[in-house]
């Protein structure tokens, strides 16, 4: 492992270990992406100024409002690190929220998505909306079973990609079915991956083909159908044009070297796994935005997924 590797892996630690000191009740998933946002920013994480902007989003937004109560600590990490007065956030994010509630309104993950185009001020807000429309109509009309309300935060991240291909829907429709049909996967974890694979370079069949490869070297079949969230960011890390067994070995590397940590327990591998793309994607494409907006929309998807789990249980022991 070279050193600045090395240095991605021990800033991360020290970030992860820092908040679950501090907030040792929040979300584990929240607290991985206040590190990896921290880490990608390369700023120190400022506790009186994280807490400074999430007072600032709880007085801006109504206590009701679920995407902005959920995960508040992510977004305000997010404001943070956007070197803009949260002030001026909090208007960006309305404005763009505003835009979307009329077709998508009280729409879950729509938070994580407004929060991250008002970190971009050269954003058009409503080119994005428009463009983001267009592509969630398309991919519900063409696959209305798998299309739902998290489809409107992936629609999002992608119309805001500048280097995302115009015909991304025919190419979201064949990985899917290569996805499904071939390699036999969850449907949402095909959808999962499409929408990642639809932000790396290639043709689709290569791009599904470098990623499974990836992905099968790293897990099991139980893995893949029970914890299948946690193994998106694989299909990103295997398609950056870097050889898949220079991919590898890093990963093997920062996979021993967490493990040595002593920050992850025995039922652990899945999230430590998750955790190891995280740095190897801040270590190879270092400010690339549309990587870091979409790591952030995977974590929080994983967050609710488990939030919502959770939520069934408490339902069935009323």
């Amino acid at each position: 492992m070279d050193d600045f590797l090395l240095e991605k892996c021990n800033t991360f630690l020290d970030n992860r270990r820092a908040l679950r000191r501090k907030y040792f009740l929040y979300s584990p998933e929240g607290i991985a992406d206040i590190a990896f946002i921290y880490m990608f920013n390369e700023r120190e994480i400022n506790f009186e100024m994280l807490e400074h902007c999430e007072d600032v989003i709880q007085s801006s937004f109504p206590f009701s409002s679920f995407q902005y109560r959920f995960l508040t600590k992510v977004y305000a990490a997010m404001m943070d690190v956007s070197n803009i007065e949260p002030d001026i956030v909090v208007n960006r994010v309305m404005s763009f929220e505003e835009l979307f509630n009329r077709t998508f309104k009280d729409t879950i993950g729509l938070g994580v998505l407004c929060f991250s185009a008002a970190e971009r001020p050269q954003v058009e807000y409503q080119t994005i909306y428009y463009r983001a429309l267009a592509i969630y109509n398309q991919m519900k009309d063409l696959q209305r079973s798998l299309t739902n309300d998290l489809d409107v935060v992936y629609a999002g991240i992608l119309a805001m990609s500048s280097n995302v291909k115009e015909d991304v829907v025919d190419e979201l429709v064949i990985m899917d079915d290569l996805l499904v049909n071939e390699y036999r996967l969850p449907r949402d974890f095909s959808r999962r991956l499409s929408y990642a694979l639809a932000f790396c370079d290639g043709t689709a069949t290569q791009k599904v083909q470098n990623a499974m490869e990836f992905i099968e070297s790293c897990t099991s079949k139980w893995n893949r159908r029970i914890g299948y969230i946690y193994y998106v960011l694989h299909a990103v890390v295997a398609n950056l044009s870097i050889p898949l067994d220079t991919i590898q070995k890093d990963y093997d590397d920062v996979i021993e070297y967490l493990k040595k940590s002593r920050q992850y327990g025995w039922f652990s591998k899945p999230e430590r796994s998750l955790h190891a793309c995280m740095i190897l994607l801040s270590y190879y494409v270092g400010n690339n935005t549309s990587i870091y907006t979409l790591t952030n929309a995977i974590l929080y998807t994983i967050a609710l997924i488990k939030a919502l789990a959770q939520q069934r249980q408490r339902l069935l022991h009323i």
